[in-house]
């Protein structure tokens, strides 16, 4: 386990790891969050964290603030997935608070309001950029994902990785890594994977869920943003967008992968999605192949992320006003 942590860079791993258990241990009840726009890392890391609470006794609730994507319905003990909108949650409830994959609390969305000052904030993550906003911070900028985080946590706290924990840090490590696919891949994920499967994961169980579970609607926008690709400095940057009159009766749909296609050119360095997710309020999702920073391009709107994957958002922008300034950070780096 020492060898496998050691890529990480972090000298002082193994004693935070223990801890954080000792603050778990602690506690008497546990709220979890992550960040708004769930993807499965963010939402399998929680259920492994739910699996271990469980099997410890403990009190806690699985936090979010929007409807759980369908594509994640698959996984083990999702029913403990809370939506705070249809069933509100008491702050006085908890006394700890594990925030994971979000590099500032505010992408937890209306979360944030339930938190109070006497809540200890544990923050495990693995972004470039996080700000420390917790009472304990766990940032591991080499990690591939809270899921590879997880598996370290487990392993060196002598916790037993169940087939259900296991499927959901196999899910979270596969989903952050673009099914292995990532800059943010290395030697010890193939190594902790390995493991993973040997405790019963079937990958090809869960595929068609993760993959090939497409509504009708999201062959519908996805044929729109393909429509839509506009090609830049000598077709070097794409970019492509959805307005909120595109989806039907105002409410977002999926987009979820939808910008890997406007990557696919062969010319592409760096490519964006920009989406009206309420009007005036737009989100921008940037991608980059090869040397430029996009988490660099993104901070100068007050986003982040990682080298080759970030986020940003303006409602002081219109949509091409946002894309001509997203494209003239690019620039600064092609």
């Amino acid at each position: 386990m020492k060898k496998l942590m050691k890529a990480m860079n972090y000298p002082r791993l193994e004693k935070d790891l223990s801890k954080l258990y000792r603050l778990i241990k602690k506690s008497k009840s546990l709220l979890i969050a992550g960040h708004i726009n769930p993807d499965g890392d963010n939402i399998a890391s929680q259920l492994a964290l739910g699996e271990f609470l469980k099997s410890y006794g403990k009190k806690f609730t699985i936090a979010l603030c929007e409807e759980l994507p369908k594509q994640f319905q698959f996984l083990p003990n999702v029913s403990w997935v809370q939506n705070i909108k249809k069933n509100p949650i008491v702050p006085e409830d908890y006394d700890l608070v594990i925030i994971v994959d979000s590099g500032d609390i505010d992408r937890i969305g209306e979360i944030k309001d339930f938190i109070r000052p006497y809540h200890t904030i544990v923050n495990i993550d693995h972004h470039k950029g996080n700000k420390l906003f917790g009472s304990f911070n766990l940032v591991l900028e080499k990690a591939s994902s809270i899921g590879e985080i997880l598996y370290y946590f487990f392993r060196v706290n002598k916790i037993d990785i169940t087939y259900d924990m296991a499927v959901e840090l196999y899910v979270s490590i596969l989903s952050d890594t673009g099914s292995f696919r990532y800059d943010s891949m290395h030697q010890e994920v193939h190594l902790i994977a390995a493991d993973l499967l040997s405790k019963g994961v079937v990958p090809a169980e869960f595929n068609i869920s993760l993959y090939q579970n497409k509504t009708l609607d999201y062959i519908r926008l996805l044929a729109l943003i393909l429509s839509r690709i506009g090609l830049f400095e000598n077709d070097k940057i794409a970019v492509s967008y959805l307005n909120f009159e595109d989806f039907n009766d105002g409410i977002e749909q999926e987009t979820d992968g939808m910008i890997e296609y406007v990557g696919m050119l062969d010319t592409v360095s760096v490519y964006l999605m920009i989406k009206e997710k309420q009007p005036g309020l737009f989100t921008a999702s940037l991608r980059s192949k090869y040397h430029v920073d996009v988490a660099l391009v993104a901070s100068a709107f007050g986003g982040g992320g990682h080298i080759k994957a970030a986020g940003c958002k303006t409602q002081k922008l219109g949509r091409e006003e946002f894309r001509n300034s997203l494209i003239e950070e690019i620039k600064k780096q092609l």
